[in-house]
């Protein structure tokens, strides 16, 4: 390994954005996709009716 590599940013970091639903103004994660570890807690929502 060189200096190079070892000053990277991008080798150092390993944060990536969940998946998004929609585009422009309506863009949003995918509430599907999103876990406790992501620090999302959808616990006290009620189910979906579909």
């Amino acid at each position: 390994m060189n200096d190079d590599d070892e000053l990277s940013p991008l080798a150092a970091g390993a944060a990536s954005l969940p998946p998004t639903l929609g585009e422009g103004c309506l863009l949003r994660f995918d509430p599907a996709e999103l876990t406790e570890e992501m620090g999302a807690d959808f616990s006290e929502l009620p189910a979906d009716a579909d």
